[in-house]
């Protein structure tokens, strides 16, 4: 009797240490396989007309493009494929946002392998995985009305509240798998639009607006 052939996955990730790492975790499970990594928004669409996966797991932070967005216009165009959103960003609007543009799961990028694995199953038996344990309402109230107005991305937002945990640059640059210099950068432009020179202003900032 022939086994069945393995689900076919999609990474879609601007960060090839990530995208690399999520696809030697999933090419060891015997259910499931990656058929392709994207790393630019551009190459979505036909990336998925090419390769047709199952399940896409797509990364909130794709440069160039609103994954939210993305996300819904590559349903509209395949209804039949499931994706599950990855972020670090632990935000119920966020979560929100996906659940509303139809996608089928919300899912942390420092999740254990065992709960991405679990939500993959579900999600690919025609399940849902927004209830996570790991999502926690953030003190205060974050919002994109909140973003535009300080003129904040999400990845600046994120790096102030891995500064206010009292990471270095290094650290973080580790956490979100990007170049310490990037980091740098970033942190340079927060001080800039936020008008502060000093790490204590941005920790009393981010209290302050409950980051």
């Amino acid at each position: 009797m022939q086994s069945a052939k393995p689900t076919r996955l999609l990474l879609i990730d601007d960060h090839p240490v990530f995208n690399d790492g999520l696809k030697t975790l999933i090419n060891n499970q015997s259910d499931m396989e990656v058929c392709g990594q994207v790393f630019a928004a551009s190459d979505v669409l036909p990336a998925v007309q090419r390769l047709r996966p199952k399940l896409i797991l797509l990364d909130v932070n794709l440069q160039g493009s609103n994954s939210i967005d993305l996300g819904r216009h590559v349903l509209t165009a395949y209804p039949d494929l499931s994706i599950i959103l990855l972020t670090m960003y632990n935000e119920p609007r966020l979560l929100s946002d996906a659940r509303q543009a139809g996608m089928q799961g919300y899912l942390l990028k420092d999740s254990t392998t065992e709960t991405l694995m679990q939500a993959i199953r579900t999600v690919l038996a025609g399940g849902t995985c927004f209830d996570l344990g790991e999502l926690k309402v953030q003190d205060g109230s974050f919002s994109d009305d909140f973003a535009k107005q300080q003129r904040l991305t999400f990845r600046e937002i994120e790096i102030i509240r891995l500064v206010r945990e009292g990471l270095s640059s290094e650290q973080i640059a580790d956490k979100l798998y990007l170049s310490a210099q990037t980091v740098r950068k970033h942190r340079s432009n927060i001080y800039f639009k936020l008008n502060i020179t000093k790490v204590a202003e941005l920790i009393k900032f981010a209290s302050q607006n409950g980051i």
